[in-house]
């Protein structure tokens, strides 16, 4: 796959675990560097309050956030293969309000970030944020791994869906995960409903194919109809008719607040993904 270190923000040992196993045997696969940082979140509220109780709450706030990080390193460490040389598990503590710079300064130097699903049982806002942070303040790709993940990351991924709509997102992610598509054996390019006014309107996804092709990436490009609510449906309905093992994506072609507010696609897809996701924005 081409990626030489790997990154995970670890926060929460209930939800983490899969993300996690699938970290560390990506990096077995390539022989790479696994670099696990677990977050103490400090929970203290910063509100007004007499001068002298200030201090107190500080302290204690910060206390509990080192005992987290170093309960997190604990099970991190237990969890992640004992043979494997090239893994680093830190502790780190943070205020949530400082959580997303944390998390950019992080994994910044990484190649690629492997992140837990943000939406479903169990999530909060941490996994959002922890998840958003990486996308916007790394330049990074993100794995995101899907709640009751099966895949066999040892193996690789043998026919990733890319998900193609001609934005810069789009064509960013493809970039970035060419190390993957190079070794895949068939990668599937979709559009849903093709901008009518695109200047590839003649030869929608023609160029990006070419683009692949000179890589020696066989891939195949299928237009669909959106005839389903959203384009999430649409491309999650096409990847498990044509056996699918990865979903490449740009992340977050309209705002953050506007998905927040009106939904997206990226929203839509990190909420009810059931494949892993290669993501960048």
């Amino acid at each position: 796959m081409g990626y030489k270190t790997i990154s995970m923000i670890v926060t929460d040992a209930g939800t983490d675990g899969p993300a996690l196993e699938a970290a560390a045997a990506l990096a077995m696969r390539e022989n790479a560097h696994l670099d696990v940082a677990c977050v103490g979140i400090d929970p203290a509220r910063y509100e007004v309050m007499p001068a002298g109780s200030a201090a107190i709450v500080l302290e204690s706030g910060a206390q509990e956030a080192r005992e987290r990080a170093e309960a997190l390193v604990a099970w991190a460490e237990k969890t992640l293969p004992s043979d494997q040389e090239r893994t680093v598990v830190h502790g780190v503590v943070s205020a949530q309000m400082g959580l997303e710079s944390a998390v950019s300064r992080l994994a910044r130097y990484s190649d690629l970030i492997v992140a837990t699903q943000p939406y479903g049982e169990g999530r909060t806002a941490v996994q959002i944020m922890v998840t958003e942070a990486a996308l916007f303040g790394t330049g990074a790709p993100v794995l995101i791994i899907p709640q009751g993940d099966k895949t066999d990351y040892a193996k690789g991924f043998q026919r990733p869906l890319v998900a193609w709509n001609e934005s810069d997102e789009a064509l960013s992610v493809i970039r970035k995960s060419t190390p993957v598509l190079e070794a895949s054996s068939h990668v599937d390019i979709v559009m849903v409903d093709p901008p009518a006014q695109s200047p590839e309107r003649s030869d929608p996804g023609g160029a990006v194919s070419l683009m692949l092709a000179r890589r020696g990436i066989k891939a195949e490009v299928s237009i669909l109809a959106k005839t389903l609510p959203t384009v999430a449906e649409v491309v999650e309905r096409f990847a498990r008719e044509h056996a699918n093992d990865l979903i490449v994506m740009g992340a977050y072609g309209h705002s953050r607040f506007r998905e927040a507010l009106f939904g997206g696609a990226t929203r839509d897809m990190l909420a009810r993904a059931t494949l892993p996701m290669l993501m960048a924005h």
